[in-house]
């Protein structure tokens, strides 16, 4: 019998694949190539604001902060009523810190303090220096110091199974065999017909838009047709409030905004993470209005450092946050654009968005109150973000969460990485890790760093199930 011309081929280059080339690296493979379909290498991950949750690990140790051995699951299991698949978040978040410690060894620098993810109990997102093309800048040339390969504009058209499992790549018309293959290849947000397919719930048509790279198209959805491969996590992923105005992303709403239903009554706490603002919106026919008054855009002197600390994430590798769509110059930019409503009068806003006036006033008027007294206890918005909305014109702004920043619809795995065929068997020789893989996002995205910890952590899992998987035939 031949020997395959590589020992492990990994398809992508993001977090996902350059862990599970270095890890099988790691753990005795000799011969790794790593397939990237775009001409840069990175992925999704170099365009990442580089935040990765790791709970148990040194540098949060060092920060005095401590964790449970299972705090980390737990919570994560219970944000998401444990609608996700246990087994893999089980140990990915087990050896979440370890996975921090292995990337803080290859250079990846993180900043000593740690950040609260998303709602968590305790700081877990461990922030790097520059971001996520830092990580890319770190670990790619450790794959190329530990002989690791690379082929650059290359998509994998389809993968080759004999005998039952998987045995290499075509790509181009060329076949290259492999004892094993890990997908790493992101998520499907760069292709709309899929998007429309699988997250209906985030697709609208001329509005939608992706945070990520280009090569992210869905390769591991054509992949799983080819092999019979189980795919899980249809509706899941994350999405951010997007006005329509453009299609560029805001993370974070301003705290002295509200956020009300299309029937103008106010749910939440306007400073939450994005992925609970996400869950939030689901049940509201994912459609919003972001409410303020003309002192927000416009503050007195006396007050403009009050309105000035308008976020509570303040994150060690990201400049002070501040409003990208919520300003004055973008107000009068857009004032006639048919999501943006702006009055004299709180009446006439009401009339202008097609909100009914009762509601928006009577919500207003509540929340000024509140306002007054110091403390929000309709929704817990911490007292420093509360101001009052009383001074016109008066803005609405209607929102829908169309701004993609992953999905979560993929291949299913096992506690090993480990895909999963549609007959219930192991796919022998195929592994997966990061975005393409389902299961993993639940019905509520966690927080800021869980998808590249997950791609981390899949991805070492994934190089070392792959190598335990041909070491025999190595031996």
């Amino acid at each position: 019998m031949n020997s395959p011309d590589f020992d492990v081929i990994v398809i992508g280059s993001g977090l996902g694949g350059l862990a599970a080339a270095l890890t099988a690296k790691e753990n005795g493979c000799r011969d790794v190539l790593v397939v990237e379909s775009e001409g840069v290498l990175g992925g999704s991950t170099r365009l990442s604001g580089g935040v990765v949750m790791g709970s148990r690990s040194r540098l949060q140790r060092a920060a005095g902060i401590e964790d449970g051995e299972d705090d980390l699951f737990k919570e994560y299991m219970a944000i998401n009523v444990w609608d996700v698949s246990a087994g893999p978040v089980e140990r990915w978040a087990s050896r979440s810190g370890d996975t921090i410690d292995w990337l803080e060894n290859h250079g990846v620098p993180f900043y000593e303090r740690l950040i609260f993810s998303g709602d968590d109990r305790r700081p877990r997102g461990h922030c790097v220096e520059g971001g996520g093309q830092a990580i890319v800048d770190a670990l790619v040339p450790r794959c190329r110091e530990a002989g690791i390969e690379f082929a650059l504009g290359n998509r994998v058209d389809e993968l080759v199974r004999e005998g039952g499992g998987v045995t290499g790549v075509r790509a181009g018309g060329e076949t290259l065999t492999a004892g094993a293959v890990v997908v790493a290849t992101g998520g499907f947000g760069a292709n709309p017909d899929y998007l429309a397919r699988h997250y209906p719930i985030a697709w609208v048509p001329g509005e939608t838009f992706y945070i990520g790279a280009d090569g992210a198209r869905g390769d591991h959805l054509r992949f799983a047709e080819q092999l019979g491969a189980q795919l899980t996590g249809e509706n899941r992923g994350l999405r951010m409030l997007n006005p329509g105005v453009d299609t560029m992303h805001e993370a974070f709403l301003p705290g002295w905004t509200i956020l009300l239903d299309k029937n103008g009554h106010r749910f939440c706490d306007e400073t939450a993470p994005y992925g609970i603002l996400d869950s939030l919106m689901k049940a509201r026919d994912n459609v919003g209005y972001v409410v303020f008054d003309d002192a927000a855009l416009r503050p007195p002197p006396e007050l403009a450092e009050r309105y000035g600390d308008a976020y509570k994430q303040i994150w060690p590798n990201h400049a002070k946050f501040k409003p990208k769509h919520y300003t004055a110059d973008v107000m009068e930019q857009f004032k006639d654009h048919d999501r943006v409503h702006i009055a004299g009068s709180l009446d006439k806003l009401a009339a202008s968005a097609g909100i009914p006036e009762p509601d928006l006033c009577g919500t207003v008027a509540r929340y000024n109150q509140l306002v007054e007294a110091g403390e929000d206890t309709d929704f817990g918005k911490a007292a420093r973000f509360l101001n009052p909305i009383a001074t016109p014109p008066f803005y609405a702004v209607e929102v829908r969460p169309t701004a993609i920043a992953h999905t979560g619809y993929g291949l299913r795995i096992d506690d090993h990485a480990r895909v999963i065929g549609v007959d219930g068997h192991l796919i022998a020789g195929l592994y997966a890790a990061g975005e393409c893989t389902g299961g993993i996002v639940g019905p509520t995205y966690s927080g800021s760093g869980s998808s590249l910890a997950s791609a981390a952590g899949l991805g070492r899992m994934a190089g070392e199930a792959a190598a335990e998987y041909v070491l025999p035939a190595l031996a």
